[in-house]
């Protein structure tokens, strides 16, 4: 029987910087878990920067 492989990849959700809602859904790399970027915010209707947090 074949050994499993670990997952390198987890997924977190992206949470609004102004109003802490929950947008988008991401997989990374276990080594690169802080990310912050400029996405859209349909509750707000603007863009904002959104950061990675553990789903």
């Amino acid at each position: 029987m074949a050994k499993k492989k670990k997952n390198p990849v987890e997924v977190y959700q992206m949470v609004c910087g102004s109003c802490q809602t929950r947008n988008y859904v991401v997989s990374l790399k276990r080594e690169n878990k802080s990310l912050e970027v400029k996405k859209y915010c349909p509750s707000e209707r603007k863009h904002t920067p959104h950061k990675a947090k553990k789903a």
